[in-house]
This record gives C-alpha cells, sequence and structure tokens, in this order.
C-alpha cells in the first residue's frame, strides 16, 4: 500500500527505523556471542573465573547508535590477555579475544551480515 503525504511518510520511516535498529541490535550480539565463543576457546584457564566472566551486552542502544561489546569481567582479565610472556596450558594464549577477532573477521562480518538480512 503506498503511502500517503508527509505525515504517512514519516510514520513510514520511522518504523523502518525502529525495525532496523531491532535487526541491528539482534545481528551485533549474534556477532558478539560469535565472537565469545571463538574467545572461549583460548582464554586460560586456572580457576575457571575469568573464563565464566566473559559477557556480551548492549551497552548503548539509541536508534542506530548501537554499541555491543564483549569481554571478561574480571579486574585481572587484562593483565592476563595482554602479559605476552605468562605461560600458559597448550591451546590457551594472551590475546584470546585479539586473536579471533584478527583470524576471524571475515566470518564475524558474515554471521552479522546474515542475522540483520534474516
Amino acid at each position: 500500500m503506498p503511502v500517503q503525504g508527509v505525515k504517512g511518510l514519516t510514520i513510514d520511516l520511522k518504523a523502518h527505523k525502529e525495525k532496523s535498529a531491532l535487526k541491528l541490535t539482534g545481528a551485533l550480539m549474534k556477532g558478539g556471542l560469535f565472537l565469545q565463543r571463538k574467545s572461549q576457546n583460548l582464554v586460560p584457564i586456572d580457576t575457571n573465573v575469568l573464563r565464566a566472566s566473559a559477557e556480551t551486552q548492549i551497552v548503548k542502544a539509541d536508534g542506530l547508535d548501537i554499541e555491543v561489546t564483549m569481554g571478561y569481567g574480571t579486574d585481572y582479565g587484562i593483565y592476563v590477555h595482554e602479559n605476552l610472556e605468562m605461560r600458559h596450558k597448550p591451546g590457551k594464549s594472551a590475546k584470546f579475544v585479539e586473536i579471533p577477532l584478527r583470524l576471524r573477521r571475515e566470518e564475524l562480518k558474515a554471521v552479522i551480515r546474515k542475522q540483520f538480512y534474516k
């Protein structure tokens, strides 16, 4: 059905913006959760506290201005992530967020794209 008049156009555009914002939020969350899963494969495990503190969350959702973060919620997580001299068990590593982000960048973009256009 065609939109009638400026008021109708404004309502239609607003509805599409809200729908797009919801779709974008969902797509970014899906991407964050994808990165979180990949990061969990590398995060060093000693007591499992660091691994268990992983979280993906929406920190800002104002129209199409959306921010989703993925990280670890311990005070020491940043030190484990950045300390390249620390020894870890086989298969575990410092830069446990950065490595999957770099290595799986295209896959991450595809996950977000697929979710948005779903």
